[in-house]
């Protein structure tokens, strides 16, 4: 099967396009490794995969987008909800979900895709958010010691970012006051292209792995020219676009604290 084209990667304002489908098939009938990524979903359920998305897959700690496609050349037939999107190892993008009415969706014709743009936009500001953490807590360095990145998390309820040594709840007032004054900055947040010799010669904290592209070059999320990380998620366009940031709460185990945040729902 085809590699999907990623369309966020390079635009994540994108929020509609129209490409082809692939294929469309019940989930039943796809390989038993793949029906496992479509667990939560109905046994009646589609996946469908296009020659491009603009849907965010769930990964890197980001979940998915969802929406809608439906046929581009008629405003007749059924609809298809997009429930989740996964990729599969070879990377393509299975849009899981179910039509509104019989299923009529055939390799080759042209869909119209549409993501939830309000989830899209609160997903981005948490993926920004722990971006931002992961900064404040490398300038926080002389005060709380270094601190290693070891996981990210930017899904609805359960964000959190997790450091290697202790934290402890009179660290919270400080790392937010840290947080909210690079919100306040508005920084503008871009991402980049690198190639192998400038990733390797860079202070890169590699936690959410490496997202490569059809050059071989990886992407690389960017906060100002203070933060650089490699990143596949999707972003707002300045640090003042997240709201203020809240840290919940600060947890510890087994020498990782977990410092557990959230941002506005809506802007």
């Amino acid at each position: 099967m085809d590699k999907t084209q990623l369309l966020y990667l390079d635009n994540a304002c994108l929020r509609e396009c129209t490409t082809a489908v692939i294929s469309c098939q019940p989930i039943s009938q796809l390989p038993e490794n793949e029906q496992s990524l479509a667990k939560t979903l109905t046994p009646d359920s589609f996946a469908l995969t296009t020659r491009d998305t603009v849907f965010y897959p769930q990964g890197g700690g980001q979940s998915s987008d969802t929406g809608v496609m439906t046929l581009a050349d008629t405003s007749n037939g059924s609809t298809f909800k997009v429930l989740l999107v996964r990729k599969t190892l070879d990377g393509t993008v299975l849009h899981l979900g179910e039509f509104t009415d019989r299923p009529c969706f055939a390799g080759g014709q042209l869909v119209a895709q549409a993501i939830d743009g309000a989830k899209r936009d609160y997903h981005s500001r948490l993926h920004t958010a722990g971006h931002i953490i992961g900064l404040a807590m490398r300038l926080l360095a002389p005060v709380l010691g270094e601190r290693k990145k070891v996981k990210a998390n930017h899904a609805p309820g359960q964000a959190c970012m997790e450091f290697e040594g202790l934290l402890y709840s009179e660290h919270k007032s400080i790392i937010e006051d840290k947080v909210n004054e690079l919100v306040t900055m508005k920084l503008p947040v871009t991402t980049e292209w690198w190639d192998e010799d400038r990733i390797q010669n860079a202070d890169l904290n590699m936690v959410e792995g490496l997202q490569l592209g059809g050059n071989g070059q990886a992407r690389i999320a960017l906060i100002g020219d203070l933060d650089a990380n490699p990143c596949g998620g999707t972003h707002v366009e300045h640090t003042g676009l997240t709201g203020l940031i809240s840290i919940r709460k600060i947890s510890r185990q087994k020498g990782v604290s977990k410092l557990s945040y959230e941002v506005p729902v809506s802007m």
